[in-house]
Formats: C-alpha cells, sequence, structure tokens
C-alpha cells in the first residue's frame, strides 16, 4: 500500500471504516498501556471513559499525528484539521444487561444537518489489548452503514442489528472510522481487561469564527439566551449532545 493509503482509503469509502494491523509496534503498544495505567490508578475502581486524555501523558501525543493512521486521515479531510475530541477507555470483565449503544458520532450533527449529511470527520480507534472474540467487548460496526441516516431497532428488542459484525483485532491494530459508521462497545464478559485510545479529527473552522472579547465574567452575568447566542456553555461537550440548559432558546 501507498504512504497515504490508497487500498485503504477505497475501503474506508466502501465499508466506513479500515483496519491498520501492525500500526503501533510492540514497545509503542507497552509504554501507552503503561500510560494508561497510570491514569487508571489515579481514577475510582471501575470502567472508564476518560474525555480529552491526550493532556493527561505526553506519551499520548505520539498517537495524534502517528505515522501508521494520520496519513489516511489527511487524505481524506485534507490538512486544515485537528484533534477536536479523544476519549480514553478501560472496560474490565463485567457483566452488563443488554443495552442498545448503536450511535454515529457527531452528535447535534446528526440531527441539525440536511440529509445527506457530510464526513465532517475521522476517528482512529487504538487497540491496546488484544480483542480476539466477541466476548472481550468489541467495537461492533456495520460495515457499509456510513450512508445510512437512521438505524432501526430489531423489533425482537435484540441488542446487534442484522449485518452487525464485532471487528476482533490484536493488539497494536488501528482503526480508521467514518463519524456516520454505526458502531457499538460490545460486552467485555472475558477476563482481560479491554483497553483502547481514540482520537477524532475535524476541520479547523469548526469552532468561532471570532474572538467575541467576552470575558467569564460577563458571561455569567448575562441571560441564559444571551449566554447561549455568545458561545457559552455547561460544558465543551454541551455544545455536541446539549440540554436545555445548553440550548434556553428552545425554551421560548
Amino acid at each position: 500500500m501507498s504512504a497515504l493509503g490508497t487500498d485503504l482509503r477505497a475501503e474506508l469509502e466502501l465499508q466506513g471504516l479500515a483496519v491498520l494491523e501492525g500500526a503501533l509496534s510492540p514497545a509503542e503498544t507497552d509504554e501507552l498501556v503503561n500510560a494508561v495505567d497510570e491514569v487508571v490508578r489515579s481514577r475510582p475502581p471501575g470502567p472508564l471513559h476518560e474525555l480529552g486524555f491526550l493532556g493527561l501523558d505526553e506519551r499520548f501525543l505520539e498517537l495524534v499525528d502517528h505515522p501508521a493512521a494520520f496519513p489516511l486521515v489527511t487524505d481524506v479531510l485534507g490538512r486544515d484539521i485537528y484533534a477536536y475530541h479523544c476519549h480514553l477507555d478501560v472496560h474490565p470483565p463485567a457483566f452488563e444487561l443488554p443495552r442498545w449503544r448503536w450511535h454515529q458520532d457527531g452528535g447535534r450533527q446528526n440531527v441539525d444537518l440536511e440529509s445527506p449529511r457530510p464526513l465532517l470527520s475521522l476517528k482512529v480507534g487504538y487497540f491496546l489489548t488484544d480483542v480476539e472474540d466477541a466476548e472481550m467487548g468489541p467495537l461492533w460496526v456495520l460495515p457499509g452503514s456510513h450512508h445510512d441516516e437512521t438505524l432501526e431497532r430489531p423489533a425482537d428488542g435484540s441488542s446487534r442489528p442484522p449485518g452487525a459484525v464485532p471487528l476482533l483485532v490484536p493488539r497494536g491494530t488501528a482503526v480508521v472510522f467514518d463519524r456516520r459508521l454505526w458502531h457499538a462497545r460490545g460486552d467485555n464478559t472475558s477476563s482481560i481487561t479491554r483497553k483502547a485510545l481514540f482520537v477524532a479529527y475535524s476541520y479547523r473552522w469548526v469552532r468561532p469564527r471570532d474572538d467575541l472579547g467576552i470575558d467569564r465574567e460577563l458571561l455569567a452575568r448575562v441571560d441564559p439566551v444571551r449566554r447561549q447566542l455568545l458561545g457559552g456553555g455547561t460544558s465543551l461537550l454541551g455544545h455536541w449532545l446539549p440540554t436545555d440548559e445548553d440550548v434556553p432558546l428552545r425554551m421560548r
């Protein structure tokens, strides 16, 4: 394959994802596992879904422009991009009741934009532990579903729609996927803790164009609707998955 991943790009465009086994060397994988474990030790016991992990350890920064996956990202999105979202996932073995976790990334993009909805972002998942069977909490995907704007839950209440497949990969694998791909985390009923890191990229213009010169003190004093219109919110996540508190204009 070429440095820009010509074959991988065709796979990404057709299936909505491209799998890069061996993207991380064993040494790189070990270093990232060590960094993840340090984060885990500083958190309460149990599963961990840590947003904004890149600044927690300089070793994580190696992923931002990793030469195995990043060329495919720039080949598709171009070079005027940045990492707008990331999360660190650690899921120990646990019994979980079946849940419908299927979703497309992008939050409000999937509601507010007209059809057909554009790509807008790509996500790269780095798997730091082997995911060898469906009991190890794999990422479940619906290949080719990135052009389907809705997904019906099976009438029998199943948590797996027809055509869903588990992404079974060895440690060190990177998976680049279209944000519109329907996917879900599987339950980890194995004896191994599943560890993975995800970095998502979008265009640098997906943010305010102007610095309005509004400081935090002034933003706190204005009425809620005006605060919304000036870019305020309960959190950064509130701009992507807003509640009524984030969007008081809904209540008018």
